[in-house]
């Protein structure tokens, strides 16, 4: 009788055990189950796009001396009240010394206005429809060296790349601005070339700076000679950037 009682807690025991690994088992399916559910019906995670491997710097295309005309004579006489100069500066430099005779023109074959320069100051504006924008700083040094017909801000419409040069000797420098003759903005650049000259080029749509020099005849007219590409020249946010040659985006 000792012995059925025994068997009988044997086999309830038994069942038990099964009963609890039949309902663990149960619910690893059902965890399972939820698991693969919400994995189906979870969106794909998006797979990374490859890094793409740096560019080499394209080769720069060698330039050919570029010329400005000094004898060029200008079609107007420049409106003395629209050169934006103080009364002080036209005091110092006479108001006879700014006729048409003093300026000589470089404007770009392409451009829908007219760009001038001082042959003995540095002043130097692009007047386009009639209003007269200041090109580059300071009343010393070379005025404006080059300029190109650009879209630098791509608005379909032209914009004024230029580089120009102001103050003496050791502290002259070279630098790069940009003009959107239609709105009338524009900017200077922050980056500059102590001792030296800076040209411009375009190549595939992009506007490059070179460093180069510019050599004087007994006209007045002047030959920039193209040496070593700098960078790239590009406006962001009202902004000039140059992204230099040999640096990997």
């Amino acid at each position: 009788m000792e012995q059925q009682k025994k068997k009988g807690t044997g086999k309830k025991a038994l069942w038990g055990v099964l009963l609890a690994i039949g309902a663990i088992v149960l619910l690893l399916a059902a965890m399972g189950g939820t698991i693969l559910i919400q994995q189906s019906l979870r969106p794909a995670r998006p797979t990374a796009a490859p890094t793409a491997e740096p560019t080499a710097t394209p080769e720069p295309t060698p330039m050919p001396d570029r010329r400005y005309d000094a004898e060029q004579p200008l079609s107007f006489t420049p409106a003395l009240e629209q050169l934006g100069l103080s009364a002080d500066e036209i005091e110092t430099y006479g108001e006879e010394n700014f006729g048409a005779e003093y300026w000589i023109d470089l404007t770009p074959a392409d451009f829908r206005g007219s760009v001038i320069r001082h042959i003995g100051l540095g002043y130097s504006y692009a007047v386009y429809d009639g209003a007269y924008y200041r090109l580059g700083e300071g009343d010393d040094g070379k005025g404006l060296v080059d300029v190109l017909v650009c879209d630098l801000n791509d608005d379909g419409e032209q914009d004024l790349l230029y580089s120009y040069h102001f103050g003496y000797g050791g502290d002259a420098e070279a630098k790069i601005g940009w003009l959107d003759p239609q709105t009338g903005d524009g900017c200077l650049s922050q980056f500059g070339l102590l001792g030296g000259y800076l040209a411009l080029s375009e190549e595939n749509g992009a506007y490059y700076v070179w460093r180069c020099t510019r050599v004087v005849d007994e006209t007045g007219s002047f030959a920039l000679h193209f040496q070593a590409r700098i960078g790239e020249v590009i406006e962001h946010d009202g902004k000039l950037y140059l992204l230099l040659d040999g640096v990997a985006s």
